[in-house]
């Protein structure tokens, strides 16, 4: 915002004072504009995160994702509504204890490795289980490594909100 003022005249305080009024009468449409800009800009990044995963997906996942603007605009929340994204976000079993997470939020969720009842050791040492196929047979896996998209997400989202703030804020 640019106000010039001339601190001799009465009229241009006044006019600096209804500028200033009308700038801080505009904050809360300017903070929710800025609140559906991000959470776009996330929902689109969390769509090119998983898109770009080295998984096989039925879909599910990337169906999943949605957005959710709460707090009267104040507040968005990009959802992902999967049974199994978090053992895509923080990885499984043994794989993912050597290829772990990188964030925080694993600890915070109280998520761990190796905490399933159903592991079996091979006959050559390896540890796992056993998953039903859709052709009806099983397979062996020792987990699969973290593919982080939602902290990628967050990365691109931080990355992002100096610059959507102030397109947002500038007059």
């Amino acid at each position: 915002m640019n106000l010039k003022i001339d601190p001799l005249s009465g009229s241009s305080i006044n006019k600096a004072i209804l500028k200033l009024q009308e700038y801080a009468d505009s904050l809360p449409k300017r903070t929710t504009d800025l609140v559906k800009r991000l959470t776009e800009f996330g929902y689109n990044a969390c769509i090119r995160n998983v898109l770009s995963l080295d998984i096989y997906d039925s879909g599910k996942l990337i169906n999943s994702i949605r957005t959710e603007i709460k707090n009267n605009g104040f507040t968005g929340i990009i959802v992902v509504d999967c049974d199994y994204a978090i053992f895509v976000e923080f990885g499984t079993g043994i794989v993912g204890k050597n290829n772990a997470y990188i964030g925080k939020a694993m600890a915070e969720l109280g998520y761990s490795y190796g905490g399933g009842s159903a592991y079996v050791v091979t006959a050559d040492g390896r540890i796992g289980w056993y998953y039903p196929t859709d052709d009806g047979d099983y397979r062996f896996t020792e987990g699969m490594p973290s593919r982080p998209f939602m902290y990628r997400t967050g990365i691109e989202i931080s990355n992002m909100i100096l610059s959507l703030a102030k397109g947002a804020f500038k007059e």
